[in-house]
């Protein structure tokens, strides 16, 4: 994590900003505003792949973190869930 985003974390207002930076969060396109394409923005960063390994080892985890990514898993899918607790993990970086 330190290789890839360095230990300056005054370059981003919040931890928001740096999970937006890493691609972990969903897009904000509108037309006739009405938001449409929420995807993530696709990325190659080492960081973000990173988290979503992370996330990904949440599965069988007792933890909060763990029990995020069922809920997440359950209502979105595993591929939304892994990014969505991603993001969590990033804000906490």
């Amino acid at each position: 994590m330190i290789s890839a985003i360095g230990l300056d974390m005054t370059r981003w207002p919040t931890g928001k900003h740096c999970a937006s930076w890493l691609g972990l969060c969903p897009g904000t396109k509108l037309s006739g505003g009405k938001r449409y394409r929420m995807r993530s923005k696709p990325t190659a960063h080492r960081a973000a792949s990173a988290l979503r390994l992370a996330a990904q080892g949440l599965i069988n985890s007792h933890s909060a973190l763990g029990a995020y990514y069922r809920r997440m898993r359950a209502r979105l899918g595993a591929p939304k869930a892994m990014t969505a607790t991603a993001q969590k993990l990033a804000r906490f970086v």
